[in-house]
Parts: C-alpha cells; sequence; structure tokens
C-alpha cells in the first residue's frame, strides 16, 4: 500500500472528465481473442503508442521463483504465461539470468517481452550492462525494454538512455515506481518526452494515477505498465470471507483477482497489468482477468462502491 499516504477512494476520479475523454464506448468493449494452438484463450493486445508493436494485457512481475532461482516453478509460470498469449516479465535483479536461460532453452526470443533494470546511469557501464545482458539472451536482439527505479538520476542521465536505443542495445526505455508521491516526477519525464514506458500503481484502492498521469500518457503517447493490482497482497485480506457481486458475471468475471484487474485494463490508458506470483493456480486466474467483456464506467463506480464499503 502507499506509505504515509491516506487511501484515496471517495474523492476526485473526475468522472465527467473520463467519459469526456474516452466516451463510454471507450470501456465497454467486449474482447474476442480466440483460440491458440494450445486450446487456450489468448489475451488481447493493447498497442505500445508510436509503433506497430503491441503488449498483452497481462503480464508477470518480478516473480519470488524468478528471483530465487527456482528454475523448475520458473519454467511453469513462463509456459503458463505464454501458453495464454502472454509476453512481459519484468526481470529485476537475478531473475534476467535466469529468465535469459529459459530463453535459450527453449528458443523464446521472440515469444518474451523482458525488462530488466539498470542500476548504473554512467554511459560506460549502462553500455557494459547492456551488452552483458545481450549476451546471456544468447541472441543478438536488442533489450526489449530497460527500466530505472531512479527517477532524479534518469532525468540527469536521459541522454544516456536515449543512446541505448541509438546504438541499438535497447528497444524502448522507461521508468518505474509504485508510490502516487512520485507521480509529479513521472510526468515531468513524461512531459520532457525522455521515456517511452512508465510503470505506476494503480488500482481501485489506489486510483491516484486517474486524475492526471494516465490521461497526460495517452496525449503524449506512453505506454503504462501497472503495478501493484493486488496492493502486495493487502487487497485479498480485505475481499477475504466475501462473495463476489453476482453481476460481476457481467463482465466475465470469475474471482476478485480478476475483479481488480478488469477494473484496472477497463482504463484505456494501461497498457498491460503486472501480477506477481509463484502459484502456478494463481497465475492461471490472473491471466483469466485479461479474457471477456469489461467494465463500462457504470460498472467502474459500482465496483469502486464495493470496495469502499469493504475498507
Amino acid at each position: 500500500m502507499v506509505e504515509n499516504e491516506p487511501k484515496v477512494i471517495d474523492k476526485m476520479i473526475l468522472r465527467r472528465e473520463f467519459l469526456k475523454r474516452f466516451g463510454a464506448a471507450a470501456v465497454l468493449a467486449p474482447f474476442t481473442p480466440g483460440l491458440l494452438a494450445n486450446g487456450h484463450e489468448k489475451l488481447p493486445s493493447r498497442p505500445i503508442p508510436g509503433t506497430d508493436e503491441s503488449l498483452p494485457v497481462i503480464g508477470f512481475g518480478n516473480s519470488q521463483a524468478f528471483r530465487s532461482g527456482d528454475l523448475d516453478l520458473s519454467r511453469q509460470l513462463v509456459k503458463i504465461l505464454i501458453d495464454h498469449g502472454g509476453s512481459y516479465i519484468d526481470a529485476g535483479g537475478s531473475s534476467f539470468g535466469l529468465l535469459a536461460r529459459l530463453m535459450q532453452e527453449q528458443n523464446l526470443h521472440d515469444a518474451l517481452f523482458l525488462a530488466p533494470y539498470f542500476s548504473s546511469m554512467q554511459w560506460e557501464a549502462m553500455r557494459q550492462e547492456a551488452a552483458g545482458f545481450i549476451e546471456m539472451q544468447g541472441n543478438p536482439k536488442p533489450i526489449d525494454l530497460v527500466l530505472s527505479a531512479n527517477l532524479e538520476e534518469y532525468g540527469a542521465h536521459t541522454d544516456n538512455f536515449r543512446r541505448l536505443k541509438e546504438e541499438n542495445l535497447a528497444r524502448y526505455v522507461g521508468i518505474a515506481r509504485h508510490r502516487a508521491s512520485y507521480h509529479e516526477e513521472m510526468m515531468n519525464l513524461m512531459e520532457a518526452g525522455a521515456v517511452d514506458f512508465v510503470q505506476v500503481n494503480y488500482s481501485i484502492l489506489e486510483p491516484e494515477a486517474e486524475e492526471r498521469l494516465l490521461p497526460m500518457a495517452q496525449d503524449r503517447g506512453v505506454a503504462i505498465l501497472i503495478n501493484r493490482p493486488f496492493l502486495n497482497g493487502e487487497y485479498f485480506k480485505l475481499v477475504k470471507g466475501h462473495e463476489l457481486p453476482d453481476w460481476a458475471e457481467d463482465f466475465d468475471c470469475h474471482s476478485w483477482a480478476q475483479f481488480s484487474l478488469k477494473f484496472i485494463i477497463s482504463h484505456p490508458a494501461v497498457t498491460c497489468v503486472l501480477t506477481e506470483t509463484a502459484k502456478p493456480h494463481h497465475a492461471e486466474d490472473n491471466l483469466g482477468g485479461g479474457l471477456g467483456r469489461l467494465p463500462d464506467q457504470e460498472t467502474r463506480e459500482r465496483m469502486r462502491k464495493v470496495l469502499v464499503e469493504l475498507v
């Protein structure tokens, strides 16, 4: 949850502005993803702004399975993701090496979209780090997305991140944080045209990004990744023991996890939501949140009220 900040649920939301900007139809359209060869429904994708590329709407965060080096479990999780047509994985720290190994083992270079985090902002160190990541992949393709969690340093070294792209070491660059207190700084970098991707917290219980950051992302052509869809597990503590509303079936929602994910995906600025679990059955359920119909604006308001009553 956002530390030292109140839960903002019943203020702002700018409902009329949301409808004015996106229109009621923006969140109404049902998905018709079709079937993959393995019989699974394929996750729908959303465009990466300014490109002819898209990302499936559900991805994986930096799972404990990846961080701990559990190769067998990681294989299971990656298979589940790909079986559903997913591709994005947040690959912080040691996770990239494990995922790169799986990429080589199973020739998944074109199937996975990996996003490691860079620690150094000095050019020579960044160049070497990028070359190391590319070598680990066992494939000469550039890193899909380079992320930084240090917004101040990123802003001071924007040219180095741009150079990663110019020298074909990375395809996209971006920033990632998980508190509302960082939103202003994120928007400054978006305003400056310094980022292709922004990873930010957004959910029913952390809606602050809906006020300005998400609309700005659409205006500036920035792809949005969402973290903390379940508030690091706090969301499930809140809904535990409560029945899912009957009307959730109207937008093909079958679990509390999907309830949160469908709310997030129904915002048209969102490109991909990152879910983090080391349990295969939870991964299956999460990916199901990307399938089927999405709530319209009226239903989104009903969803908010359900959670407000539980807080």
